[in-house]
């Protein structure tokens, strides 16, 4: 019995960095439901006023901000974003936008609430 207990051990620790090492290269994002207050444009796509569910998510090598009715869980958009390093983590979900010249509403980036990153949508 110990013999078995001891090499799970040795296997359990065998695999842990290889565990480690795949979250490092990127983690798909907890869905967080966020109220848009102003119409916000998201790649091609404006968002009306409304609760929408947010999510980063990593595709066959490449990473997506994903964008679902958040009563449906309808997925309405995908676009390319990247990871942001962030120095704290974040305290409350977010999205970050800024207002072009021409009053659109442009949305740069989502931080989700314990996440020590920042989804920034690829120009």
């Amino acid at each position: 019995m110990k013999t078995l207990i001891l090499a799970m051990s040795a296997a359990a620790v065998l695999l842990f960095p290889l565990r480690a090492a795949a979250q490092a290269t990127g983690h798909d994002s907890p869905k967080v439901t966020i109220s848009v207050t102003n119409p916000t444009l998201v790649g091609t796509t404006v968002l009306k006023e409304g609760d929408y569910r947010f999510q980063c998510k990593h595709i066959d090598g490449k990473t997506f901000l994903i964008v679902s009715v958040a009563g449906t869980g309808t997925e309405l958009l995908r676009v390319p974003c990247e990871e942001q390093s962030l120095s704290s983590k974040t305290a409350a979900s977010e999205l970050h936008s800024v207002v072009r010249p021409d009053g659109t509403r442009v949305l740069q980036s989502v931080r989700i609430k314990g996440e020590m990153v920042a989804h920034r949508v690829a120009d």
